[in-house]
């Protein structure tokens, strides 16, 4: 499986778009990230859970996009 910015990728006879398997690899990454936060205690504080999710999804997708282009 090779990660082109311009083709589809075909798993197991399944075309897939780019966006979409980068987009399921960040929210994987997010919650992950999510976990290790929470354990650390860095939501107690006067955080947005949800905003910064959202934010470090973005941010994972975009850099993710950015380093296969």
């Amino acid at each position: 499986m090779i990660l082109s910015p311009m083709k589809e990728m075909d798993i197991y006879g399944v075309f897939v778009p780019p966006l979409l398997a980068w987009g399921v690899f960040s929210l994987f990454a997010v919650k992950v990230i999510h976990v290790v936060l929470a354990r650390k205690g860095f939501y107690q504080s006067d955080v947005e859970q949800q905003l910064f999710d959202v934010a470090l999804f973005v941010l994972i997708a975009s850099l993710l996009s950015f380093c296969v282009f």
